[in-house]
């Protein structure tokens, strides 16, 4: 889809910006934040190769499964099983040049749509494998990283960071599959800690790199939700136009289990729809947690508050409609479980769309004056294996109500992570 979602894998040298959750879908790290250095490369020593590329270059990555079934009740119980995997790679050449690179084997159709709303049981239905990014950067001076090729652009934070198993709002709005410029600069550490400017510039991927593997859909697929095998300018929406008339601003500062961690962030996304407008979105947020495991409300006991607000003009280019979403979550950490409680509203004004219509595909992408809202509860379990890799295991309740149409659904959910 145009609006996406998976986490990066990346050498000890790189930041690695992580969930404190494990969420529905793997979902990738923005290439500002995998591509920044947060130290010196160490260098290897002499004839002695730290990997499969030699002495002169250390390469790796990290292989992300997730596995989920959902069980609604809408009307009728329908089951779906699906998974969601990434293949992340990088290779670092010296301390000033990397390539990366994300593979990703998803669900083609929208999770929200297709899995709470579902008119069907589906076992493994429309799995697809994309390439999300690939692209290259170099670090010219200290503090500043210049990357290109197909990125994550930097905008918002919920569809990684909402700490819960299920889908959640801020998936409408992640940037991914774009081909563009980029670049980001840290900032002096007088100003706050680890504050870093990034400024994007992109387009939506409509090369050979957009295909889509496995599974195909058809370009004029009747279910609005489904990602076509290959993007292509006449579809038109957001940043789709062959030239950087798109960007992303953002600001960031904190690091990851060390306190404070926040973000602002502006994009513009433009289109060559004669009949549409360009989107404009503005998003904040932020996350509290000092230890890793949360605040401490006692020797074991930790809480992770997250809250995100984000506004759209002219959402996905319809003109004159506006989004408002607002996303939050808390996690309590007793050792190593995780119990989450998380939701989400999504305000839509659009003044072309009259209220009171029968619920479809459609209409729920669209929207009317109305109020979507989302709640759910779940419980995981991290199991103490090596540091290499890792396996959790969970499950919880999910409610939905998208265009006054009520879903309830239940998922359990296991994912395995592997660094080599």
């Amino acid at each position: 889809m145009q609006r996406s979602r998976g986490i990066l894998g990346a050498a000890v040298s790189l930041a690695l910006a992580t969930s404190p959750a494990f969420a529905q879908r793997a979902v990738e790290t923005p290439s500002a934040d995998t591509a920044a250095p947060t130290g010196e490369i160490p260098v290897p020593p002499s004839g002695m190769p730290t990997s499969i590329c030699g002495p002169d270059i250390i390469c790796g990555g990290e292989l992300t499964n997730q596995a989920q079934a959902i069980v609604n009740s809408n009307p009728r119980t329908h089951v779906g099983v699906a998974d969601d995997s990434n293949l992340d790679l990088y290779a670092n050449y010296s301390n000033w040049l990397s390539l990366y690179s994300t593979f990703k084997f998803e669900r083609a159709r929208d999770d929200n749509l297709d899995s709470y709303y579902s008119q069907r049981n589906a076992f493994f239905r429309s799995e697809a494998l994309t390439l999300p990014q690939l692209f290259a950067a170099i670090r010219p001076a200290p503090g500043l990283t210049v990357y290109g090729g197909k990125i994550h652009p930097n905008f918002g934070s919920a569809y990684d960071q909402e700490p819960s198993i299920f889908y959640n709002f801020g998936n409408d709005y992640e940037q991914d599959e774009r081909i563009g410029v980029g670049a980001e600069y840290l900032l002096p550490e007088a100003l706050g800690h680890r504050l870093r400017l990034s400024v994007e510039s992109f387009f939506l991927d409509t090369s050979p790199l957009s295909n889509s593997v496995f599974s195909r859909p058809k370009i004029g697929d009747f279910d609005p939700t489904a990602r076509p095998y290959r993007f292509t300018l006449g579809q038109f929406g957001p940043s789709n136009t062959e030239s950087l008339s798109s960007y992303t601003v953002a600001l960031r500062g904190g690091e990851a289990e060390r306190g404070l961690t926040w973000q602002a962030s502006f994009t513009k996304e433009a289109t060559d729809d004669p009949t549409a407008k360009p989107e404009y979105g503005e998003s904040i947020s932020a996350m509290y947690d000092p230890t890793g495991d949360g605040m401490r409300l006692g020797d074991r006991l930790g809480l992770t508050p997250f809250l995100e607000y984000t506004h759209f003009n002219n959402f996905a280019n319809t003109p004159d409609m506006e989004r408002h979403y607002l996303i939050g979550g808390l996690q309590f950490t007793y050792v190593r479980w995780q119990l989450v409680f998380a939701g989400g509203v999504r305000r839509s004004i659009d003044p072309a769309n009259p209220s009171g219509q029968a619920y479809s595909n459609a209409l729920a992408l669209q929207e009317t004056h109305s109020w979507d809202h989302q709640e759910n509860v779940s419980l995981s379990y991290t199991f103490p294996f090596a540091i290499s890799y890792n396996f959790t295991v969970g499950g919880g309740v999910n409610h939905t109500v998208i265009a006054g149409r009520d879903s309830w659904s239940f998922g359990p959910s296991a994912q395995l992570s592997v660094k080599f």
